[in-house]
């Protein structure tokens, strides 16, 4: 099977040469393919006959090549080095090739274990393409930032609409640097082109504001499939953000229009519920999601990459990785839930639901049998995994253990965010193991996985000041207290 390696990378080396990569990125990315590919053979019996299957796929914005094979399923490694090892080591000490390959290639990358239906590898790319500074030559317009104190705009006539013209990707793009500069946490903004085809993909839903001669003002979105939905096949919620506002024409309830018209277009898609995802270093977007009716769920520490920035912010401060909390607002009444958690975070999640107003009552659960179906992701824009774990089965100890390994060896992150339904009957069983593999409780995430509610684990192994996060709901400093005890309880 050996000839397979060849062949494989030349087909990859193809695919990125026509998706308009460089040399440099086309070598990388032949590479990372090839060491996947590398991988497989090394589970393969002597005289296995089970097919290999390389599949690429070509879109406007990425370039995504799949490997799936039926060979036994990766067994856990050695489990990964602590924080205070791991800052003394180089990075090839770890799984050598392999983590750098996907860092250095792979915008995402994804381990699936399908049950008797093998084992994928998913391997995504961005394609190369001219973001807003590059394009700025397009419009003689300055594209300084926004200064803190700027003249209000004259009173007019606003409209809210659907962004759908040619010209209004742009103008978003434009806005949002003027706004952040390159601080903002999704990248997807900065991109005209990007912004375009995810709405004409229906992976992005904009609205924006125009004033009364039809300029950009506003922009708020739902995004559908984005983080901690990954790996689901059917979208109940989608996640709200990428809300920027001109200065000059605050105040004026444009925030408030805009949200108003995603709701109405999130019903129409017949979703169950929105949520945001607001810094718990900015106060203010908290306070946007809680005017806007929505309830604390989750609180994720060290979500996001250190090198965000706000303009708000009074001080600068050593760099750390960013906390988020979970936010949730139904969109119509929600019916009873029947969950199954362990006997542990019963209280605490029962505190939630009825601050969420959704009821729910507690079950009696069952055993778990057969394979475990997880997803694991590795986001290379945040540096942190995903594993969203579809179905717990007798093995989902060992499954767990080497999703975990994947994630951390191979792809080096340090922050890992597990889901696992709860109303499977082995949601106890998948937390027990969790923990013993040092996670801790998150929190809740209703209509996740397919309209599930599942409970969210975090491994955080990075230094975090706690003392930097500010709240604002009386329940989210119970959610943080909740948390930082739970830790303690599972590292000690």
């Amino acid at each position: 099977m050996l000839e397979a390696l060849p062949v494989a990378r030349g087909f990859a080396g193809e695919l990125a040469a026509l998706a308009g990569f460089d040399s440099r990125r086309t070598n990388a990315i032949e590479v990372a393919v090839e060491e996947g590919v590398a991988g497989v053979l090394e589970r393969a019996a002597p005289d296995s006959i089970e097919p290999l299957a390389l599949v690429g796929e070509l879109t406007p914005l990425t370039l995504t090549l799949t490997l799936d094979d039926r060979e036994a399923p990766p067994t856990p490694q050695a489990d990964p080095p602590s924080r205070a090892v791991l800052d003394r080591v180089d990075e090839i000490d770890l799984d050598g090739l392999q983590r750098q390959m996907i860092r250095a290639a792979a915008d995402v990358a994804q381990w699936q274990s399908r049950g008797r239906e093998g084992n994928r590898l998913r391997l995504v790319f961005n394609r190369p393409e001219a973001d807003i500074v590059a394009r700025a030559d397009l419009d003689a317009r300055p594209l300084e930032p926004f200064a803190e104190s700027v003249a209000r705009a004259p009173e007019q006539t606003y409209t809210v609409r659907r962004a759908a013209r040619d010209g209004d990707w742009y103008q978003v793009s434009r806005l949002v640097y003027r706004a952040y500069g390159y601080t903002h946490p999704s990248d997807d903004l900065y991109y005209p082109d990007r912004l375009c085809e995810l709405n004409r993909a229906g992976r992005l839903i904009s609205v924006v504001a125009t004033d009364a001669a039809d300029t950009v003002v506003g922009h708020y979105a739902l995004e559908l499939g984005g983080l901690g939905q990954l790996g689901a096949s059917r979208l109940a919620v989608a996640e709200t953000g990428m809300a920027v506002v001109d200065p000059a024409h605050r105040g004026r309830r444009l925030m408030e229009r805009m949200r108003e018209r995603l709701e109405a277009l999130a019903r129409e898609r017949g979703l169950s519920g929105l949520f945001g995802q607001p810094v718990t270093t900015h106060p203010f977007s908290q306070k946007v999601n809680e005017r806007f009716g929505a309830h604390v769920c989750a609180l994720s520490l060290a979500f996001l990459a250190g090198n965000l920035r706000f303009r708000a912010m009074a001080e600068e401060r050593p760099a750390q990785r960013e906390s988020c909390l979970l936010y949730f607002k139904p969109l119509a009444p929600p019916p009873e839930r029947l969950i199954l958690p362990p006997t542990h975070h019963r209280e605490i999640l029962l505190e939630t639901y009825a601050e969420s107003g959704i009821p729910a009552r507690l079950g009696e659960p069952g055993g778990s049998a057969g394979a475990s179906r997880f997803d694991a992701h590795y986001l290379s824009a945040l540096d942190l995994g995903m594993i969203r774990l579809e179905r717990v089965g007798d093995d989902v100890a060992e499954a767990l253990r080497a999703a975990r390994n994947e994630l951390c060896r191979r792809a080096g992150a340090r922050v890992l965010y597990l889901t696992v339904r709860l109303s499977d009957h082995g949601c106890a069983a998948a937390v027990a193991a969790a923990e013993r593999l040092g996670f801790f409780y998150g929190g809740l995430a209703p209509c996740f996985d397919e309209g599930e509610d599942v409970l969210r684990l975090q491994y955080v192994d990075t230094a975090l000041d706690l003392d930097r996060v500010e709240l604002v709901a009386p329940f989210a400093r119970r959610l943080l207290d909740y948390v930082e005890r739970d830790r303690r309880r599972v590292e000690r």
